[in-house]
């Protein structure tokens, strides 16, 4: 991602915090997310703003405590009481104002900048061009999980790369059109990849195992959208397609530890690791061992 382009989304996710609260995510967590710009906030007990203008869609979710708000706009008033686990997205508009008052409150809010995932050709222009209700308070656990994935991700120091990132993104985005969205849904295709189009993504993921695996790599190789690959591929094998790459990266990794005298740290950036920490709570993880445990074993 170009500086530019991370400088981008380190201020869109500033500028979602519109209370002036405390970010739970640092600049240089947030400069390297390659997703929606998001923001993890400490709410403050008691705020008042005026005059905010949102210009996207931006949906926001109590991730804990609880809040009561009253938001002025032009012609009505909303008025909220809200706990751990609420959800809403709020459409373009004018506040006149925004009062909250909360109890130990945490906020993770995302900017639907749904343009960004179709430049990257994640998302079909329907979805990118039908508006959304807004909803100030709904309850959704698929999408509660999601957003707690990503910030969790994020003060990590994004160590899963682009495609979790744009998987979780995209998953979110889709969620939301599927709840909100004013048009009807597009056709599905298919109900599972041909085992032609499973076979070429796992080229695609063979070809370029050592580096960052964008979604729309794999969506186009397979022939579909980013949306509908990440359902077909779910069907098709019983995960996401972050997941099964990262199957494929500890396949190789383990033969690559058993065949070779490689340094451990090698071996994880061969196979597209961030580190050599992160292979090894990776097949803590899923394998429940460590790179040293299978080069001992293969040596016994």
């Amino acid at each position: 991602m170009s500086v530019s382009v991370s400088r981008a989304r380190s201020r869109a996710a500033i500028e979602l915090n519109r209370h002036g609260e405390t970010s739970l995510l640092s600049r240089p967590q947030l400069a390297r997310w390659q997703g929606l710009p998001l923001a993890w906030l400490e709410a403050k007990p008691d705020v008042l703003t005026r005059d905010i203008r949102i210009d996207r869609p931006v949906l926001a979710m109590l991730d804990a405590g609880t809040a009561a708000a009253e938001i002025g706009y032009v012609g009505r008033t909303a008025r909220l009481n809200v706990s751990a686990g609420a959800i809403g997205v709020f459409e373009p508009s004018h506040q006149r104002y925004a009062r909250w008052r909360c109890d130990a409150a945490r906020r993770i809010k995302v900017d639907l900048d749904l343009g960004f995932l179709s430049e990257r050709g994640l998302l079909s222009e329907e979805m990118v061009g039908a508006p959304l209700r807004q909803d100030l308070e709904f309850r959704d656990p698929e999408i509660a999980g999601v957003l707690r994935a990503m910030v969790h991700e994020v003060a990590a120091g994004c160590p899963s790369g682009r495609l979790y990132a744009e998987s979780l993104s995209v998953g979110l985005a889709s969620r939301i059109w599927s709840l909100l969205g004013t048009a009807s849904a597009p056709p599905r295709p298919g109900r599972a990849l041909s085992p032609l189009q499973l076979r070429r993504v796992d080229e695609a993921i063979e070809s370029g195992l050592d580096e960052p695996i964008p979604l729309a790599l794999l969506a186009g190789a397979a022939g579909f959208s980013a949306p509908h690959f990440a359902r077909l591929m779910r069907n098709t094998v019983g995960c996401s397609p972050h997941r099964y790459v990262l199957r494929k990266r500890v396949e190789r990794a383990l033969g690559l530890l058993v065949a070779t005298d490689l340094p451990i740290a090698g071996i994880a950036t061969m196979t597209g690791f961030a580190s050599q920490s992160h292979l090894t709570t990776t097949l803590v993880r899923l394998r429940g061992t460590t790179p040293g445990l299978v080069r001992r074993a293969r040596r016994a």
